[in-house]
This record gives C-alpha cells, structure tokens and sequence, in this order.
C-alpha cells in the first residue's frame, strides 16, 4: 500500500520497510492467519507511518477490512489519514481518531479486533498509564486475535512485556530487530528494536 503523500522525515520510508518484514516473521512465528475480513487497531498511532506495511502483512489478500488509528495528538492523526485514507483500496475502510488510547474501555462503538498494534511504545513515561492501555487494548481483542508492541529500549521492552503478561497476555513471540536503524539522541535506541506478540 502506498501513502498518499510522502513520509515526513528522512530514513522512515526504510524503517517501515523493514518494519513490515518483522512483523511478517512474527505473525509466522506466532502461527497467525488473518481472517477474511480483518478488524485491526492502532494504538498511539502517532503520524501512522506504519500503516501501510502493517495492512500489507496482517492481510495481504483481504477485499475487505476495517482499520482505526487514534493518538492524542489531532494534528498527528490528521497526518495519518490524510496519508492513508486517500490511498486505501476500495473495500478496505481506514479511519484514524483524536483520543485517548488508554481509553478504549469507554469507545463503546469499537468492534472488536483481530489485531492490536503499538508502535514504538513507551512504558518508561508512565507505566500506570500503560497498565491501563495494555488492559483495555487486550480487552479489544476477539479471541484468537493477536496483540504486537515494538519498542526502542530493551529495558523498556521487557518492563512493557511483563505488564503485559501481569494482564493476563500470553506471550508468543519476542523477536530482536536484527537490522534496527540505531537513533543518536539516546543510547542503546534503535527504531523497532524489538517486537513483542502476545494472545489472551
């Protein structure tokens, strides 16, 4: 699937690319087909550069699927569909929202999902926040559905994976990002540095 408009920064077009190789690895790894008309959610989507690898791997061969991204930043959301939305095949409905992800529990209209998918994920800023957003996101879920983190630390990483766990998840897979472009601004920071996939 090709964005509408270009990307914003320079090298992200690669680390989605990249991106979609993980996340095909470990949907293999976790034993996962999508389903025939898929539901797929995306927390803390942010600009929601990713959305485009990630329809491309979750269902490769879907005519039709729904997809939702929400961030709480307006502007970024707004980034998002206007990036997606125009792109998107016929039979494939894409929105993206202003909101809280941490609050799933109160979007009473949400179906529920065959996929939930946090990118880049940060436990460290807040983990009672995160407690709660890992809760209602794996609330989201049907069953036998799938939800998949990336991280940039792997501290951060396995403190995420163990509150994950503590909700109850399952843990399916932990892959280690063999080509994560490193990020100068911290260290041991690396873009998609490791995945997580875990079932209820």
């Amino acid at each position: 699937m090709t964005p509408a408009i270009p990307f914003s920064y320079p090298g992200i077009e690669a680390d989605v690319q990249r991106l979609g190789d993980l996340l095909r690895m470990a949907f293999r790894t976790a034993g996962w087909v999508a389903p025939e008309k898929p539901a797929i959610l995306n927390l803390a989507c942010g600009r929601a550069d990713e959305t485009g690898v990630l329809l491309t791997a979750a269902a490769p061969f879907a005519k039709e699927l729904f997809y939702l991204g929400i961030d709480l930043r307006p502007v970024e959301a707004a980034e998002g569909k206007a990036r997606w939305v125009p792109a998107a095949p016929p039979g494939w409905q894409l929105d993206f929202r202003a909101g809280d992800a941490s609050r799933t529990d109160r979007m009473k209209q949400l179906p529920p999902f065959d996929l939930v998918f946090i990118r880049h994920q940060n436990y460290w800023h807040d983990p009672g926040t995160w407690l709660v957003l890992f809760r209602n996101a794996l609330g989201c879920l049907k069953p036998g559905g799938l939800m998949v983190i990336t991280s940039y630390f792997d501290r951060e990483h396995e403190l995420a994976m163990a509150c994950l766990q503590e909700c109850g998840a399952t843990k399916l897979a932990d892959i280690h990002h063999p080509d994560a472009r490193a990020l100068p601004d911290a260290p041991s920071k690396s873009v998609d540095r490791r995945m997580g996939v875990f079932r209820i």
